[in-house]
């Protein structure tokens, strides 16, 4: 058979074919396995039981894996450390931002906002808060600041002053991010569901007294109003 002729060397094209893919499985396969945990169990595979010849033989293998493991850990993003001149100056951002609150900050009784201020002020210079995006700031602020004004609000009907204290919650969490932070208007979204919830528990307390007035009840005080 003549060796130009096409027939010839087509087995030769499909065992080349598929000596690739079938090498290419066993890349891809190498990628699946390719994780730090991976890489920690195959060493201890390595070392566990083994003799000192076996240890020898295994050297160029362990030293491979042990520095694929060192590439992978230097991905990894660097934790950021406590500075006191970023704790600093995440104060300093809260404190400037504090002075166009006047307005919402005079709706809170001056002595809970003494003690908000001075807790604020402690997780700006706390080392937890380095590592926080804002929605994780937001929750510490609002354990700080709304849930306490809540429990005194709501029960009084102050639905203003709360509306006041959901606009400082947020702009407290924003103020102590990192410089440049973006946050997508994650701040103007969370106020607005909050002045939403508020909306609907007024209509619903305004809704039960008109119940209580219809019913025929003089006294059309909530149940948490009433003494005794």
């Amino acid at each position: 058979m003549d060796l130009d002729d096409p027939v010839a060397t087509a087995p030769k094209s499909r065992r080349r074919k598929t000596a690739g893919a079938k090498k290419a499985i066993e890349i891809t396969e190498d990628q699946e396995d390719d994780s730090q945990e991976q890489l920690v169990i195959n060493l201890l595979d390595m070392v566990a039981d083994a003799t000192p010849e076996e240890l020898v033989t295994r050297q160029d293998k362990m030293t491979s894996t042990l520095l694929r493991l060192k590439e992978l850990q230097d991905q990894q993003p660097p934790k950021v450390s406590f500075n006191p001149s970023i704790a600093n100056s995440r104060r300093e951002r809260l404190e400037g931002v504090l002075i166009f609150l006047t307005s919402e900050l005079s709706a809170i009784p001056v002595s809970n906002w003494a003690s908000y201020k001075k807790k604020l002020f402690k997780f700006c210079e706390s080392e937890q808060i380095l590592n926080m995006e804002f929605p994780q700031r937001l929750l510490k602020v609002t354990e700080i600041i709304y849930l306490p004004e809540e429990l005194e609000a709501i029960p009084g009907e102050e639905f203003g002053r709360m509306h006041s204290v959901a606009r400082v919650c947020a702009t407290a969490a924003q103020a102590m991010g990192p410089d440049g932070e973006n946050t997508d208007g994650l701040a103007e979204k969370w106020i607005s569901a909050k002045v939403q919830d508020l909306e609907f528990l007024k209509r619903m307390f305004s809704s039960m007294r008109n119940t209580f007035r219809a019913s025929g009840l003089e006294n059309s005080m909530m149940p948490w109003e009433r003494q005794g």
